[in-house]
């Protein structure tokens, strides 16, 4: 189904802006790139690295010094798009021919790679404590780290301040889903019927600015307390037909009203309604600012991030999205030397600066980093400390979780909430069809 949508990296590598274009609005460069790195020495062989194109960047970022302490020793990356790159990994940890040393992927795969990742605990124990916790869980099943947490994913609203002002629109207004689908309406009505408050593309309900696989509707249920989305957190049950969870999606369906989003958009027709001005609000996880600040570079200063509306007055606003790591595959040939790599490009507060700058401003993981750039007033966002916001967000989230066949649901609920959206079958109908599609697809109660 998604199998030609973009995920975030791939969107990173198609970018106009590029991280280059964007060290202006970022900030500028971090004192933190001009400390020494580390770099291993005694390295033999050679490590493969397979990554998302528009990641990999970083471990590309290193080889050249890491090869010139050690010569002999050879780096090699293999860049591929987001679906290509996770079925390739599928493809080596199952069948053990051709295996990599050193693999980036999604967290929502841990479940189905963990089987075939090396355990890190022990080689990052004397790091632990510099990681955001969350990311360091995410990386981690059944107390055993299995990647290297790389990103943090907290979700805000990212809104058009220039819009808000002009209709007489406030943050205050957006507290509840209610509020914003009243606020919308408002907004359609006022401007003529040529502003809606959302738009998503097909299928389902991706978020837009090229932002596929990510959906809208998996929001609800976090707001919901469902931080597995699909599965509890035993891992042994779909619950995305419990009754809060269908009350969360009834809430969902009240935001696809006609005047309030734009639906079934091309991602074409959605980034061009989004240039013209005729869309006020985009869902944003930590690393959407970047998909704003490329594709609507000349609507600088005009967007700001506030916190997701709660389901209910008083309810959670904060939600999380999918960040990534890199693991040690266990039929690593190399794994000693895959460690010292990745200790270099990802692992130090030095490596983690270097990946915010490489990727254009994804939220990293590591708290010396994340703390810095919390007190950074971004340009873009009309001077909004928005990694500081992104911050208290992320210590409101209460857990989160991916089980075994996370991807797989994600698919079945995407087709399932269509129907929904349209008006064709009801919320509970819809979301029960879904539900049993995943049991019987992986075989959980």
């Amino acid at each position: 189904m998604f199998k030609k949508a973009m995920s975030r990296r791939d969107f990173l590598r198609l970018s106009a802006v590029g991280a280059a274009g964007l060290a202006g609005s970022l900030g500028g460069i971090s004192p933190l790139l001009a400390k020494p790195s580390f770099v291993p020495t005694g390295l033999s062989g050679k490590v493969d690295i397979w990554g998302f194109l528009g990641t990999i960047e970083h471990f590309q970022a290193v080889e050249e010094a890491i090869e010139a302490a050690n010569p002999g020793f050879e780096i090699t990356t293999q860049a591929a798009s987001y679906l290509d790159n996770h079925a390739n990994i599928t493809n080596a940890l199952v069948s053990g021919v051709g295996v990599p040393d050193l693999v980036n992927f999604d967290v929502a795969y841990m479940g189905d790679f963990a089987d075939g990742l090396f355990d890190m605990t022990e080689l990052f124990a004397p790091y632990a404590d510099q990681f955001v916790p969350i990311a360091v869980k995410l990386a981690s099943v059944g107390g055993r780290l299995l990647g290297l947490p790389q990103d943090n994913q907290p979700m805000g609203m990212a809104y058009r301040a220039d819009i808000f002002e002009q209709y007489g629109i406030t943050e205050d207004d957006l507290a509840t889903w209610e509020g914003f689908v009243e606020a919308g309406k408002k907004l359609w009505t006022d401007s003529g019927e040529t502003i809606k408050m959302i738009a998503m593309d097909a299928p389902g309900s991706q978020m837009s600015v090229l932002g596929a696989p990510h959906q809208v509707h998996e929001v609800f249920l976090h707001l919901a307390g469902y931080h597995g989305v699909f599965f509890n957190r035993e891992d042994d049950k779909v619950i995305v037909d419990e009754p809060d969870a269908i009350a969360a999606i009834e809430v969902f369906k009240t935001i696809c009203d006609p005047a309030v989003a734009w639906i079934s958009q091309t991602t074409d027709s959605s980034l061009a309604a989004y240039q013209s001005g005729l869309v006020a609000t985009n869902i944003c996880p930590a690393w959407w600012p970047l998909g704003l600040t490329s594709q609507l570079a000349d609507q600088t200063g005009n967007w700001r991030i506030m916190r997701l509306p709660a389901l209910a007055e008083g309810g959670l606003r904060a939600a999380f999205q999918v960040p990534s790591c890199t693991g040690i595959p266990t039929l690593s040939a190399n794994i000693d030397a895959a460690w010292q790599v990745l200790v270099e490009a990802q692992l130090t507060a030095e490596a983690q600066m270097r990946f915010y700058e490489i990727s254009g401003g994804v939220m990293p993981t590591h708290i010396e980093v994340v703390n810095e750039l919390a007190t950074k007033e971004i340009e873009y966002f009309g001077g909004q400390k928005i990694y500081g916001l992104f911050l208290e967000i992320l210590a409101d989230i209460p857990d989160v979780w991916f089980g075994r066949g996370w991807v797989e649901a994600r698919t079945i609920l995407t087709s399932g909430i269509e129907p929904i959206m349209r008006g064709e079958i009801g919320v509970e109908e819809g979301l029960k069809t879904a539900a049993e599609d995943m049991r019987r697809s992986l075989s959980k109660g």
